[in-house]
């Protein structure tokens, strides 16, 4: 069988016919990237390294990774995006990466609560700088003062379980109840950061069909194809190797059906090669999974500052993680948000399409729905992230 066919098999889900459905075990966690999922040591004492164990499983775009965290004091330290963990191609104004430190800050915040602390999280502390440039300022410096008020988030318990799940979900509706409890989250920042969500069939319908074309749009150039390919593990060595990106586990595929996938339809250098498929089938994957959302939802600011970024990926984790504990499947989908010149049209239809205000920006889109859990995505080390 030829390789251009390996995520053919990848997306058949139940109706494999290579491979039976009970080779499809759930290995895979014992991999020495995958250790942070089980939350930091408990001989560990340092309050710093403790709420970081707990910051570094935040979900951010291409599971990069793009922190660097500068030691200021015993309960003091700076928060600065990495430089060298960027998406250019994809993401040219790092907007993507500035959620993600949000995320990093919600995360940071919910476990300081949970061992008695307050985190004082001061943003941009050296001032803000533009959406066109990334400077050497810290995005924000965190003070942790010990304080028996603190009152703790039931969120935190959800951290070491949410996950970015690339499945694809069952036919099976959200309950009245799930959405309630997602629209909820925005609360307090309601009138400056919004929250949608849309369950009906011709809006997911369509909201489907433009996701397919921008993944297109995306793999058309080689440049923004080889970024994702760059970010792919091919195999267990690589996910212990680099300790970021993510893999066939990420949407669902274990135990036999993965190691015959990796051994036999799939590699770095067919995926790299002039003639690969891997961005027509990717194409296909994302087709695949939008149509079997259930619900899709959407996050969007009335300004677009560096702040209203770091802002809405902290309502984004929230959002994660309410969605963890009220047992709702979630994955991002916002390649149709990206600000390169080649996105702009269909990126504007749809904002047209949900009616989105011209002022206002739409910083995140995901969808929502049931599926089994997957195996985490890889993460590195907390020591990983210092910077003397």
């Amino acid at each position: 069988m030829k390789r251009r066919n390996f995520i053919k098999i990848m997306v058949a889900g139940s109706g494999v016919i290579l491979v039976p459905s009970i080779f499809n075990g759930c290995g895979g966690n014992n991999l020495k990237a995958l250790e942070a999922w089980k939350g930091p040591s408990k001989n560990e004492k340092d309050i710093r390294i403790l709420v970081l164990s707990y910051a570094i499983l935040a979900p951010n775009p291409h599971n990069k990774q793009p922190w660097i965290i500068e030691l200021r004091g015993p309960g003091r330290f700076d928060l600065y995006v990495d430089s060298e963990r960027l998406l250019p191609e994809t993401d040219p104004p790092y907007r993507q990466v500035h959620i993600g430190q949000g995320t990093f800050l919600e995360n940071l915040d919910l476990a300081a609560r949970h061992f008695g602390y307050q985190a004082d999280v001061e943003y941009f502390p050296q001032g803000m700088y533009s959406n066109s440039v990334l400077e050497k300022k810290p995005v924000a410096t965190i003070n942790l003062v010990k304080n028996s008020w603190v009152k703790r988030d039931s969120l935190f318990d959800y951290i070491l379980e949410r996950e970015s799940n690339k499945r694809a979900y069952e036919d099976k509706p959200l309950s009245q109840k799930q959405l309630i409890s997602i629209k909820e989250v925005v609360g307090r920042d309601a009138g400056e950061y919004f929250l949608a969500i849309t369950t009906g069939s011709t809006q997911l319908t369509k909201l489907a069909e433009m996701l397919s074309e921008a993944m297109r749009i995306e793999t058309s150039d080689k440049n923004r194809d080889r970024e994702t390919i760059t970010m792919f593990r091919f195999n267990d060595d690589e996910v212990e190797k680099y300790k970021d990106g993510f893999g066939l586990a990420q949407v669902g595929k274990t135990g036999v059906m993965k190691f015959l996938l990796e051994t036999f339809f799939l590699s770095r250098k067919s995926a790299l090669a002039e003639d690969s498929s891997f961005g027509e089938e990717t194409v296909k994957l994302t087709k695949k999974q939008s149509e079997t959302a259930v619900a899709f939802g959407w996050l969007t600011t009335r300004t677009n500052t560096r702040l209203d970024q770091v802002k809405i990926g902290r309502i984004y984790e929230r959002i994660n993680l309410k969605a963890t504990e009220s047992g709702i499947a979630m994955h991002p989908m916002s390649q149709v948000l990206q600000e390169y010149s080649d996105m702009a049209f269909l990126q504007q239809k749809f904002k047209n399409y949900l009616e989105v205000p011209e002022d206002q920006t739409v910083q995140m889109l995901f969808r929502l729905g049931h599926a089994t859990p997957v195996v985490h995505s890889p993460r590195r080390q907390v020591k990983d992230l210092f910077r003397a």
